[in-house]
């Protein structure tokens, strides 16, 4: 049994180390250029304080409420807002998988899998400070974001069956 567990902290632990290389490294290819097209942005917008701009700004606000994780509704991200939205569904989709995989086992309500979580809402933290101020602005860059979610996602299933063939 505790070598049950020591596989699962292990195992806990480097998936929390590979999804923050992951999202550091998306993080700088996204950051230099969401900070080039912010400038392009901010001139643009000084230009067009019209009547015509506040009417576009409400058309490109985002109702963006995935029911899965499906690619489908993965690439239907616009907004950086939708991109945390689509982050929070995968993470908390994992959450239910894995909730699943250990019911019934001794890890069912293990530390583990709080540190699992405790380390998951970290990163959305970590991901909401570098995305949150460009909630509404058009994602740059997004066939790179959208192949990191479904990679993301992908990874994150991937540990949830490898924990239940384990177990």
């Amino acid at each position: 049994m505790n070598n049950v567990k020591k596989v699962c902290r292990l195992a806990l632990l480097c998936l929390s180390v590979s999804t923050l290389v992951a999202c550091s490294s998306l993080s700088e290819k996204t950051s230099s250029s969401s900070s080039e097209n912010q400038t392009e942005a901010s001139s643009s917008s000084s230009e067009k304080k019209g009547l015509f701009a506040k009417a576009k700004e409400k058309l490109s606000s985002s109702d963006f409420n995935p029911q899965d994780v499906s690619d489908t509704t993965i690439e239907s991200i616009k907004t950086y807002e939708d991109y945390l939205t689509m982050y929070e569904k995968i993470v908390d989709n994992y959450y239910t998988e894995a909730d699943e995989a250990f019911k019934g086992t001794a890890l069912e309500d293990s530390a583990s899998i709080q540190e699992l979580k405790d380390s998951t809402k970290k990163e959305m933290e970590e991901q909401k400070k570098q995305y949150g101020p460009l909630k509404k602005a058009p994602i740059q860059g997004k066939e790179e974001i959208i192949q990191f979610l479904k990679d993301y996602r992908d990874n994150l299933h991937q540990q949830v069956e490898q924990w239940k063939a384990s177990l």
